[in-house]
Order: C-alpha cells, then sequence, then structure tokens
C-alpha cells in the first residue's frame, strides 16, 4: 500500500511539473498580449488548482444551497420574514387545492342538472371582465383578417352615437375594425356582397339592431349595472365548472371632442392587443420584432422583410370608384339558396333581429358556395372581374404594372431575381403610360425591382389591399401576390381563369 501511495505521489509531482512547464509556455506565447510575470501567474495558479478540482467542485455543490437560503431570509427581512413567506406560499398552494375540488364538485353537479347556470359562481370579475352567453355570435375569430371592436352601451349616449354615426369605416390599425351595432343591418348586404361579390340581394329584408343588444346575453344580469358605454373584445371558447361562455373584455370610453374619442381608441387597440396577442400568420404581417438589417445592405433585404410590414390604412384600403353594372354569368349563389342561409342563420340565433351577428361571423356560414371569378386583363389594362358583377380592380400605374408582371408569370418571381424583370416591367409600365415616362418613374422602376430596398413590399400590400377591400381574405388570397420568405412569390389564381384581351 505504501508503495502505491508513493507511485501515486510521484505521478502527481511528474504531472504538476509538466503543467508547471506548459503554464510557463503559454505565458511565453502571451507575452505580447500581457505582461510576462501576469501571464505566467495566471497559467501557474491555474495548472495548480486544477488537480483540486474534483474536490472543489461538490465542496461548492454543498455551499450553494446554503448561500441561496441565506439570501432567501435576507430578501424577505430575515428569518422572520423567511418564515412567514414560505407559510404564504403553503396557503396558496392549499388554497389552489382547494379551488380545484370545488371547481369539479361543480363541474359535475353542473353537468348533471343538478344545479342551474346561474347556482355557478362567477368566473370573470364583472368590472372590466365579463360572461356571455356563447348564443351571442359576436366573438372574435382568429383565423380572420380583421377582429372587431364593438361599441356597446346600456343607456343611449348622443356624443358616442353621433361620433360612430359620423365615422362609419373607423379603422386605427390593419388588424381591429370598429363596429357599429347599429350599422350592422344596413350593412349586412354589403357584407354579403363582400362575401359573395356575385350574388343578389333582392327579396331578403334585412334587420338591424342596436348597442345595447350584447347586454341581453349576460350571464349574471346584475353585471350590466357596471356597463356604461365603451367598447367590447368578445372571446370564445371560455369554460365555468362545464358551462361554456363568451368573454366579454370591457373598456370604457368617455365624451369628448373627435381626437380625444379617437386618442382613446388608439389606447383600447393597444390594451385589447396587448392583451389577446396576435395569432394571425403567413402574408405580409407580423408582430415579433423585426429584423435588424439595414436597407440597401442586402439582395435578401425585400424578402426578409416580407413578413413584417405594417402599412396604414390608406395604402390598403384606399377609396374605391364605383363599380360597372355589369351582370356575372351564373358563378353565384341563387337568390333561394341566399334565403336559405339568411333563414338559417334566423334559426341558429332564434330571433329575427340576431341577424345583425358580426359579419365574420356570417362569412363563415356563408363561405362554403364561394367561387372564384375569371380575372381580364382589357386591352386599355383595366384589371375586371367579370363573376362578381363586372368589378373593376383600380391600381395605381406602377402599382398596376408590378402585378401585371407578376400575372405573367405563374411560376413566380424570387424578389432577389427581380433585377432580371427591370427590362420587362419597364415594358409593362410604358403600355400602361405611353406619355409618362420620366426620370422619376424611371427611378421608382429601378427602386422596386431592387431586393435590397423595401419598395416591392409596400406594392405588393398595395395590390393586397385593392383587392381585400373589395370581398374577403379567402377570395382575395387568390388574386393577389403571396409567398413564404425565400420562396417565389406568385399569384395563386389558376390561369385558366386569366384572359388577356
Amino acid at each position: 500500500m505504501k508503495i502505491l501511495i508513493g507511485i501515486l505521489i510521484v505521478l502527481y509531482v511528474l504531472l504538476l511539473l509538466f503543467l508547471i512547464v506548459f503554464g510557463i509556455n503559454e505565458a511565453i506565447q502571451e507575452r505580447k498580449k500581457k505582461e510576462f510575470r501576469e501571464c505566467l501567474a495566471d497559467s501557474l495558479l491555474f495548472w495548480l488548482l486544477l488537480p483540486l478540482l474534483p474536490i472543489l467542485i461538490p465542496i461548492a455543490m454543498l455551499i450553494s444551497p446554503i448561500t441561496s437560503k441565506i439570501s432567501e431570509i435576507r430578501r424577505h427581512g430575515g428569518i422572520k420574514g423567511y418564515r412567514k413567506w414560505k407559510d404564504d406560499l403553503k396557503q396558496e398552494e392549499i388554497e389552489r387545492q382547494r379551488k380545484k375540488e370545488e371547481e369539479k364538485r361543480l363541474t359535475q353537479l353542473y353537468t348533471t342538472g343538478a344545479i342551474s347556470r346561474l347556482d355557478l359562481p362567477k368566473k370573470e370579475n364583472g368590472i372590466n371582465k365579463f360572461e356571455f352567453d356563447e348564443s351571442l355570435g359576436l366573438s372574435v375569430d382568429y383565423e380572420a383578417e380583421v377582429r372587431q371592436i364593438i361599441y356597446v352601451e346600456r343607456d343611449y349616449n348622443e356624443r358616442l352615437n353621433r361620433f360612430f354615426l359620423e365615422h362609419p369605416d373607423l379603422r386605427l390599425y390593419h388588424m381591429y375594425k370598429f363596429l357599429y351595432l347599429p350599422r350592422l343591418g344596413n350593412d349586412l348586404e354589403d357584407a354579403l356582397h363582400y362575401s359573395f361579390p356575385g350574388a343578389s340581394m333582392e327579396g331578403i329584408a334585412i334587420p338591424t339592431i342596436d348597442s345595447t343588444y350584447p347586454i341581453d346575453y349576460l350571464v349574471y344580469q346584475e353585471d350590466a349595472a357596471n356597463i356604461k358605454h365603451g367598447m367590447f373584445f368578445f372571446v370564445n371558447g371560455k369554460e365555468n365548472c362545464g358551462a361554456k361562455y363568451t368573454q366579454g373584455q370591457y373598456y370604457p370610453l368617455e365624451e369628448g371632442s373627435d381626437e380625444e374619442i379617437i386618442q382613446q381608441l388608439h389606447t383600447i387597440v393597444r390594451a385589447v392587443h396587448s392583451q389577446n396577442g396576435n395569432f394571425y400568420s403567413g402574408g405580409v404581417y407580423c408582430t415579433e420584432k423585426k429584423p435588424d438589417i439595414p436597407e440597401g445592405t442586402t439582395e435578401n433585404y425585400a424578402d426578409q422583410m416580407y413578413d413584417w410590414e405594417f402599412f396604414n390604412e390608406q395604402s390598403l384600403f384606399a377609396p374605391q370608384l364605383p363599380d360597372d353594372n355589369g351582370q356575372g354569368d351564373g358563378a353565384r349563389p341563387s337568390e333561394d339558396e341566399i334565403k336559405e342561409l339568411v333563414n338559417g342563420i334566423k334559426q341558429r340565433l332564434q330571433k329575427l333581429n340576431e341577424l345583425g351577428v358580426e359579419k365574420s361571423f356570417l362569412m363563415k356560414l356563408l363561405q362554403p358556395k364561394t367561387r372564384f371569378s375569371r380575372l381580364v386583363v382589357t386591352k386599355d389594362y383595366k384589371i375586371l372581374l367579370p363573376d362578381y358583377h363586372n368589378m373593376e380592380i383600380h391600381m395605381e400605374p406602377l402599382v398596376k404594372a408590378v402585378y401585371l408582371l407578376f400575372l405573367r408569370h405563374p411560376e413566380g418571381i424570387l424578389f432577389k431575381h427581380l433585377p432580371d424583370y427591370r427590362k420587362e416591367l419597364t415594358g409593362i409600365y410604358v403600355k400602361l403610360k405611353p406619355y409618362g415616362m420620366n426620370e422619376r418613374v424611371l427611378k421608382s422602376i429601378e427602386d422596386v425591382t431592387n431586393p435590397t430596398l423595401n419598395s416591392i413590399n409596400e406594392k405588393c400590400a398595395r395590390i393586397r389591399g385593392a383587392f381585400i377591400s373589395r370581398f374577403e381574405e379567402d377570395l382575395a388570397q387568390h388574386y393577389y401576390i403571396f409567398g413564404f420568405r425565400g420562396d417565389p412569390k406568385k399569384i395563386k389564381l389558376d390561369r385558366s381563369l386569366v384572359v388577356w384581351e
């Protein structure tokens, strides 16, 4: 045994000498970067301590919990405060378990019919969040492009009603629209045409509702006293002890000047978005952190930025000129089918005036009958959809030239290859505006075909806006330019539906 210990000591000394020599060599190699003496000391200290690591590591592991506990005691003001904190944690866990068991018991009673809906305790506070019956029909559809924030009042407010009447199409952000219920019945015909651009509403009577409508659907009617006038964001799919309900998030709205009301609405939209997040993915919009890529530095800039653009209402929802009064050729549902669908909605909501549901809900019911229209590019380069009452899609000349370029290429175009299409785009623009070519236009064409700039994204967003301002997203996505990052951007519409005159 003594011999073995001696051998181990000798080996340790030899290893230590080797490490010292190695450390000196390391110090010499580093002498240009540090003072020689400092490097030598650092290297020697490291190699001397290295063999002790198997001992130091377990010691550190034993000490760590002790130091952590001491830190917690200090953070809570001493041993007394620490014990109180631990007791509070224990009580919170006991309370959580108690609530869990109570909810389980109530769920059992409710699902078996032993107690009624009103016997269940409130899940929401009845102050800024309320429980509504699911038949309300106004909950947000997270798959929809636009989410609606709805004005609700218990008693009529002259100033706020006048504001919404004077601002019927107010939208402060591309994802959110303010819905004024008294206008919904009047707008429903437009909504049907938005979903069915070729449909007729002849002979169909649409009723209207007022801004008190949601209050009738409160599960706990006593909560109505806490609602004065404000904006509601409705979220479906909530559950209280087995009872499904729609959560209504309430944001009070006060009287004031137009500017003051709009400022309040800005704040409300930000609060709604912050609380509910953004579940929309794909297309031209995203709310994640924007890549930090300087414009003009890489040919992948336009493609990298394609999912991040957020354009204002002027670019996406510019006013459109009136449609021509042409008739479709049978690509629309019959009037009887439309009437049958409307009657089905009446039965589903049980009351005649409950037809005034949010548009996205109605669109979802009507969507299965939708067909695509042909797209005709006329000799004078108008873009017409003859099966949607000969609807014309209006675009600025350069935006239209970009659209026609992509329409010519069903295989799609990679943004980084845009310079290869500059000459072709210029030729298209000349046909649109034979006498409109000048230095400014040439510079714009150069910018839009420069993949290191953002111009192409702006044009794609305007093209998209030209279509979704006329009919719903599920239809429009087949007509505008779309593509995921890194993939060719293309127009999905079947080219058998495209006619060049």
